[in-house]
């Protein structure tokens, strides 16, 4: 493999770096193995020094998983099936105006997992930023196998087998959506369009607060401060106590803010690694494109009626 590999920093238990990666690299079945090796040790891989067309990041991200159509609709791709289009332009009429800590600013979003308002999740992504801000839009990550390690003893026997009920809605329907202070000036066709059928197309559902990485038997910590509601089976009062307790515990740890630059893809893990995206300059159009890769961790399931 003509491509390096290398630790993304000393100082983070987690992610790689592959640097000159090309469509040739793809064709070796021992290169696919060796990425697919990093991608689960790793959880997060820096893909930095290639030629990105549409074409070559659904190929790469068939060498994890099955590229799939994303379930919501409002943020596919107009020309390319296999890949979301997320663009924050709040000068159009299409995108949200967010003021976070008293400063105004599109495209922010909280530490989530995709699609954790499911019963059934996806395993990553990869990501792909085709138009950049001169500040801002940095996206951020956070291993919740570190996360998990971290903990107290006392804390882990827990926690350990509870579940977390979550549900789609806007931020105010999250009470751990985040840590800062967030006021929506305008709010964008898309997620107006969500919100919309969010009761009709997303019931809750329930997942566990820690699952097991079956390939290496490593724990992680499961929690999305956003779209999280409650504990199941357990009383209001400890239940938020002990939900702002972990997502506290989830902000104050280590994490990687990535700077994009046209050369680079990013791909993580979604069973285990919590993402955000900073606020960008309202003035600037910022556009990223994204994959889905397929495979549900099979621990989710609906939950009609609240918990």
């Amino acid at each position: 493999m003509a491509c390096m590999i290398e630790k993304l920093s000393d100082d983070l238990t987690f992610g790689c770096v592959v640097t000159g990666l090309t469509q040739q690299d793809l064709e070796s079945p021992e290169t696919r193995d060796e990425l697919r090796q990093r991608w689960l040790i790793d959880g997060l891989v820096i893909f930095r020094g290639s030629t990105v067309t549409p074409a070559f990041q659904i190929a790469l991200s068939d060498c994890f998983a099955e590229t799939i159509i994303h379930p919501v609709k409002e943020i596919r791709h107009p020309e390319h099936e296999k890949l979301i289009r997320l663009v924050s332009n709040p000068q159009g009429e299409d995108e949200d105006l967010i003021e976070v800590d008293g400063v105004a600013g599109c495209g922010w979003l909280p530490w989530h997992k995709d699609i954790i308002f499911t019963d059934k999740i996806n395993h990553g992504g990869i990501l792909h930023a085709t138009k950049i801000t001169s500040t801002g839009g940095e996206t951020g990550y956070i291993d919740q196998i570190d996360a998990w390690d971290r903990l107290e003893d006392k804390s882990k026997r827990e926690i350990e087998d509870l579940e977390v009920v979550y549900k789609f809605g806007p931020p105010e329907s999250s009470p751990w959506c985040c840590r800062e202070q967030v006021r929506y000036i305008k709010t964008g066709p898309a997620n107006r369009s969500m919100y919309a059928r969010a009761e009709s197309d997303w019931p809750a559902v329930v997942h566990p607060l820690v699952f097991t990485q079956q390939a290496t038997g490593r724990k992680a910590l499961n929690l999305s401060p956003r779209f999280a509601q409650s504990i199941v089976g357990m009383g209001k009062t400890r239940g938020d106590e002990l939900l702002t307790i972990l997502s506290n515990h989830l902000w104050d740890s280590p994490s990687y803010h990535h700077t994009w630059s046209p050369d680079e893809m990013v791909l993580w893990d979604n069973w285990r690694m919590l993402h955000r995206v900073t606020p960008a300059p309202y003035e600037e159009v910022r556009i990223v494109e994204r994959t889905t890769l397929d495979g549900d961790y099979g621990l989710g399931r609906k939950l009609p009626t609240a918990a």
